[in-house]
């Protein structure tokens, strides 16, 4: 099988070299060998000759480009490296983040055998902190499920198989890639796409992630703007897949669960809170057209106590989708306040549990969306 492993950077030198060489390790011991490739969005840090200065096997190729598509972002690069493999007639594109630091050479053969085995796409399956990946938890994974009625649990975690047919599929239309697909956007639309496609999907095992976690209410503004804009765009163009499902099944699990406790991730509570309070305000006028009478006042109260349901919190987001696609909302940033007040009450419930036990919360909100279903279907 021909296999390439393609790296988005932006920055990463002290983390680069690390993810080539265990990348190059698993394609010279699974796959006889195989192209590691890296689009880099122009970095300053010398991240592209880290790349290319990694020892890696003889049997591995490495090469680095800056890519060329004109909006600066992860998304970006991922296009050019599909367009990369597309041309070299690979059967499998493996994408890592360029900031792992528990990648192993395993990762590489979990992402890339289901194909091998029939799958086209293949999603990560991590054992992440509780505070990990908060937007993947509060509406990446409960939005995804219920709308598509598949249980991936990591529908934006980055690292992903996907198979040479899918190509095409993704490259097809290249307006999408002059949206928010091409930042932070194109996680949450390679697996909605693959799913809401047909193609046959799998979830691989890869243990423990940890990478260079962040700080919701310090930098991830902007990415919830890209992953919960590009969730609405695509809820408008498959509205017919999405308004029939009325279950969640499982997805099959390729390999073997791993176990482990994850490194802490930092979340400031106070500092959620207050953004929270802030933005809200700021967008106060925004939100009050873009949600229902009842799910605004449940907001305004939620925000003074913290105490944000996951009822309430589906409510909003279903709103969201609405007001977005009838043009109340041109993309999704006044809501992120609530995302904040809706972290800040996760991180508050949830203080003195065990990743495991946080995960239940998690994986219980993605079954009150789906009861939530006909709230959104009345308002859509």
């Amino acid at each position: 099988m021909n296999v390439i492993v393609g790296i988005p950077s932006y920055n990463n030198a002290d983390t680069i070299g690390y993810v080539v060489k265990q990348a190059a390790e698993g394609l010279k011991k699974y796959f006889n060998g195989g192209v590691i490739v890296n689009a880099d969005g122009g970095s300053k840090d010398g991240t592209r000759n880290v790349v290319l200065n990694t020892r890696v096997p003889e049997s591995v190729e490495v090469q680095s480009f800056v890519y060329k598509w004109p909006i600066p972002g992860k998304g970006s690069a991922m296009k050019e490296l599909m367009e990369f493999a597309r041309e070299k007639g690979a059967d499998a594109l493996v994408f890592v983040d360029s900031d792992l630091r528990s990648i192993t050479p395993e990762w590489i053969y979990k992402l890339a055998k289901p194909i091998e085995e029939g799958y086209d796409f293949v999603a990560p399956h991590y054992i992440r902190y509780k505070y990990d990946g908060t937007i993947t938890n509060n509406i990446a994974y409960p939005m995804t499920a219920s709308l598509y009625g598949k249980n991936i649990r990591q529908p934006i975690g980055g690292d992903f198989g996907v198979s040479a047919k899918l190509f095409d599929v993704y490259l097809d239309n290249e307006e999408v890639w002059k949206t928010n697909v091409a930042r932070f956007g194109v996680d949450i639309f390679l697996t909605t796409t693959a799913l809401a496609e047909g193609f046959k999907v799998t979830q691989t095992a890869l243990g423990l992630k940890i990478h260079d976690p962040k700080d919701p209410a310090a930098s991830l503004g902007p990415m919830f703007n890209q992953v919960v804009g590009t969730l609405f765009m695509l809820m408008k163009k498959y509205e017919e897949k999405w308004r029939s499902v009325r279950k969640i099944d499982e997805v099959p699990l390729w390999g073997n669960a791993v176990g482990g406790e994850p490194e802490p991730v930092k979340v400031t509570l106070e500092l959620l809170k207050i953004r929270a309070k802030e933005l809200f305000v700021q967008n106060e006028m925004v939100l009050k057209r873009a949600l229902s009478e009842e799910t605004f006042e449940g907001v305004k109260k939620a925000l003074k106590t913290f105490d944000f349901d996951d009822v309430l919190w589906s409510h909003v987001l279903f709103d969201g989708a609405v007001a977005y696609r009838e043009g109340v909302l041109s993309e999704a940033e006044p809501l992120v306040s609530l995302y904040f007040a809706k972290t800040a009450d996760f991180v508050e419930k949830t203080g003195g549990m065990s990743t495991l036990e946080a995960e239940e919360l998690i994986r219980e909100r993605a079954k009150v969306f789906l009861e939530e279903k006909d709230y959104l279907l009345e308002r859509w």
